[in-house]
């Protein structure tokens, strides 16, 4: 059933007096209340971006109910509120923030990032110049920042969301509403996170933020702003006094953590005992691959002896969860050296009794060398290695272990080795394991996959070819191939504008170890007009990479008007529709349903040429057949889509 919202649409212009009092806000001109209400309006889709992982709330509440049949986002007075937009512009050092969760067993690949602002006075082309971003482990000003700056513009796209900002009581247009999307490229475990933003734009007022706005609801989330120093809680000012949240949404993809291989949390001790006794000759080698998501932290350490707390310790490392890595071995001042979250790393530690020596070499690189016998705070210890301990350390350790290998060097042999399930990014395995895993019966999360061979052959991943081209509907599809792969856990799609830097746009699972000829595509479907420059990050298991030669593709306006076929088609409850425009143009793109009857108005205002998308939401409407159309001066086109729920 379409719920029936009564809103009262108005827009007003701010007055110099309220703006000098209250800068971090735009408040509403109390000689411009007490209008009429002008219309009823259904409430029953929202626009939503394709793959989204969090949507924190709507930021309109009178779809098509706007001026010129536009989306409204409607200040309800009526509720005793009072303000329009709050400041997080760049020039002022004003910046907003909101909090998400990840759910426990989850772990997010943020790709980018969708968020609302206006500059009053603005036309319907943006004004918007750019958006930095971060990402905290916690609220802001408590927690830390594990992600991004105050300084990097991640801003890749700014178009006009279709949508006004007015009060209840003076409808208008001098505050359309711009959505601006910025690209991340961060990976996450579950938790609790806030993100917070600035933006920049070419006019005097403003950037200013809306708040979440929904019909009759007058406190709508938690958010906080940054002014003058210090944050605090945003709340609007009006006789209402209440807190408000702010529209974002989060988009990616989502790995769900399997049952298998270590997942090593607080008071989680794994030791892996090598032998009944310690080892006192020969050269060995510990290794494993250890990924721990962003704002979480790890620790290990490599035992002479085990022996419950009256074990040598030889070597302790620490990932702390600012990005620093330390080694403590043979003194108690630690080798520092960086480690990236969200991705596999490779862990080495060779133990060389003969000659009493310890490397250990982090991502292929050495770290740290020293005596073995002094112990890992150099106090001494004996010339022995009984086993490795991976533990939880603190609340907030949350590292995964996986291709767990035990070798002895000297004799080029593999002594234990368990890989425990196979992985990929942005699915990580966990488990929980005895406490003491000693031979292969008891190793945790089995089964085990048995001794390996040490007699490896070179295979490298081999890149035959690496294409761009720009299909109909204006997005750039890329394409490359591979003749062999070694170890290849996938590649990392990169892509700056001309003089600009690049920035992660996506992903494409690998197929580790393969001497079979391999395809692989992914299409970019955040372009505008412009010059792009495109490259792959191909990345091993064990942490080293290697880009691919870079190709620049050039997305021009269509030659002629085009609308393409939704997709996904049958949808539940969304798709996507796409046209392109050879002109600038009057357009209006609406669906119907088979009787003729409107159902929504996706668009109906002036374009430049280009290539356009948007988003259709059925959340209310029946399953069954639809037509949507798109008609301008010249061109029109009708093309039917299927709900099926």
């Amino acid at each position: 059933m379409l719920k029936q919202l009564y809103s009262l649409v108005v827009l007003v212009l701010l007055s110099f007096s309220l703006f000098a009092q209250d800068a971090s806000r735009e408040m509403v001109d109390p000689a411009e209340l007490g209008g009429p209400i002008l219309a009823t309006y259904p409430i029953n889709w929202q626009y939503t971006p394709e793959a989204v992982l969090y949507d924190n709330g709507p930021y309109f509440n009178s779809p098509g109910g706007g001026p010129d049949s536009a989306d409204g986002s409607i200040l309800q007075t009526s509720l005793g509120l009072n303000v329009l937009g709050f400041a997080h512009q760049q020039s002022a050092n004003f910046r907003v923030a909101d909090d998400f969760v990840i759910p426990a067993g989850q772990i997010w690949t943020i790709q980018d990032a969708v968020f609302y602002a206006y500059q009053t006075g603005s036309t319907t082309t943006s004004t918007i110049t750019g958006v930095n971003v971060r990402i905290w482990n916690g609220q802001p000003g408590v927690g830390t920042v594990i992600f991004g700056d105050t300084v990097t513009n991640r801003m890749s796209a700014t178009t006009w969301s279709n949508c006004y900002r007015y009060s209840d009581t003076n409808p208008g247009t001098t505050r359309p509403l711009m959505r601006q999307t910025v690209t991340l490229g961060v990976t996450l475990g579950e938790g609790h996170y806030w993100i917070d933003w600035q933006s920049s734009g070419s006019l005097a007022s403003g950037p200013w933020v809306p708040p979440i706005t929904i019909t009759g609801q007058a406190s709508t989330g938690d958010a906080l702003q940054y002014g003058s120093g210090a944050w605090n809680p945003i709340i609007d000012n009006g006789t209402a006094q209440t807190p408000q949240g702010l529209p974002f949404s989060l988009n990616g993809t989502m790995g769900t953590l399997q049952t298998k291989s270590l997942k090593i949390v607080q008071n989680n001790d794994q030791v892996k005992v090598f032998n009944t006794t310690a080892y006192t000759t020969g050269s060995y080698k510990i290794s494993f691959m250890v990924y721990i998501p962003s704002g979480k932290a790890g620790y290990f350490n490599t035992l002479q002896t085990f022996a419950g707390n009256n074990s040598d310790w030889g070597m302790e490392v620490y990932f702390d969860a600012n990005g620093t890595g330390r080694c403590f071995g043979g003194s108690a001042t630690a080798q520092t050296f960086s480690w990236t979250a969200g991705q596999w790393n490779m862990v080495e530690h060779v133990v060389n009794l003969t000659t009493d020596q310890s490397q250990f070499y982090f991502n292929g690189q050495l770290v740290k060398q020293w005596q073995w016998t002094l112990g890992a705070n150099g106090s001494g210890g004996p010339n022995t290695l009984h086993a490795v301990d991976l533990f939880g350390a603190t609340a907030n350790d949350q590292m995964y272990v996986d291709n767990f290998k035990f070798e002895d060097v000297t004799l080029e042999a593999v002594i234990f080795y368990d890989d425990f399930e196979a992985y990929t990014a942005g699915q990580q395995l966990a488990c929980q394991a005895p406490t003491v895993w000693t031979t292969w019966s008891n190793a945790p999360c089995g089964p085990e996959d048995g001794m390996v061979s040490t007699d490896y052959s070179y295979v490298p991943v081999e890149l035959t070819s690496f294409a761009a081209k720009v299909n109909a509907a204006g997005q750039v599809e890329l394409n490359w191939s591979t003749a062999t792969e070694l170890n290849n856990l996938g590649f990392q799609i990169e892509r700056k504008v001309v003089n600009g830097e690049f920035l992660p746009i996506g992903y494409v699972k690998g197929n580790g170890t393969t001497t079979e000829v391999k395809e692989y595509s992914f299409t970019d479907r955040t372009v505008e007009i412009g010059k792009y420059i495109y490259r792959l990050k191909q990345m091993d298991y064990d942490g080293k990479f290697e880009y691919s030669p870079e190709i620049e593709v050039d997305v021009n306006p269509p030659l002629q008007f085009t609308l393409e076929q939704n997709y996904p088609n049958p949808f539940n409850p969304s798709t996507k529709i796409k046209f392109g425009l050879a002109e600038n143009t009057n357009v209006k793109l609406a669906v119907y349903n088979l009787l003729g009857e409107l159902v929504a108005t996706l668009i109906n205002n002036q374009l430049s040429a280009g290539f356009y998308e948007v988003e259709f939401n059925a959340t209310s409407l029946p399953s069954g057949m639809y037509i949507y159309s798109i008609e301008t001066p010249v061109f029109k086109e009708v093309k039917k889509m299927m709900l099926m729920k």
